[in-house]
């Protein structure tokens, strides 16, 4: 008797161990409508392009230790990805253009992402809204949770973010199609509430560098 019963609790171990925690709920996590890309000083990414992303369960319980992917690959041609992030456990997949970092144990990750676009001539072609694709990986799975736009307050990707990267700004504010770099604050618009993003960024202090390097 007692084998089996050895055996009965090691597989139902298992089954419990299979089953693992509850699945990731898109609907009560949470992530940003947009995020915005930051120049650095000193080697820290700008605080100004600070986000949250939040991973729940259907219960609304955190989920800690799962990873989450930000994929830019939509994002093309304008905006650039830093090869390098200043933020400890965030890693940079060049050739798929996607950033992985993972949740704590109040399932939250929080980023800065160093990077910039490559507007350079004034309303260059640019990725439209929501270009930018949030997923998590849960279970073995894969579970999608948004699409976010992304903005990108160093225009050109160089010098930091100073008036050169202003006046870009506004090649793209009077000048169609819309481009999704531009827009701060998410709301399919460039306007007066974008601009006012910019220059607390560029008057900040935190964007005095660029990207060292950009993925190729």
């Amino acid at each position: 008797m007692g084998r089996p019963f050895t055996l009965l609790l090691t597989m139902l171990s298992f089954t419990a161990s299979s089953a693992g925690a509850s699945p990731i709920d898109p609907t009560t996590s949470s992530v940003p409508c947009g995020i915005n890309l930051v120049g650095a000083t000193a080697g820290i990414a700008d605080a100004l392009g600070q986000f949250t992303i939040v991973l729940r369960d259907l219960a609304g319980n955190p989920r800690a230790g799962v990873v989450v992917t930000i994929d830019l690959s939509g994002c093309t041609p304008d905006l650039r990805l830093c090869s390098a992030q200043s933020a400890a456990g965030v890693s940079v997949d060049c050739t798929a253009r996607v950033i992985h970092a993972q949740t704590g144990g109040d399932g939250q990750v929080t980023l800065r992402i160093l990077s910039g676009a490559n507007n350079v001539a004034g309303h260059a072609p640019g990725a439209g809204f929501d270009c930018a694709r949030v997923s998590a990986k849960s279970g073995g799975g894969e579970v999608f949770l948004a699409m976010v736009n992304v903005g990108a307050f160093d225009e050109n990707g160089a010098g930091g973010v100073n008036v050169l990267d202003i006046s870009l700004w506004m090649s793209d504010a009077f000048t169609a199609p819309y481009v999704g770099r531009s827009d701060f604050d998410c709301s399919h618009t460039i306007d007066p509430v974008d601009l006012s993003q910019l220059l607390q960024v560029s008057l900040g202090g935190g964007s005095t560098q660029s990207c060292a390097q950009y993925c190729r």
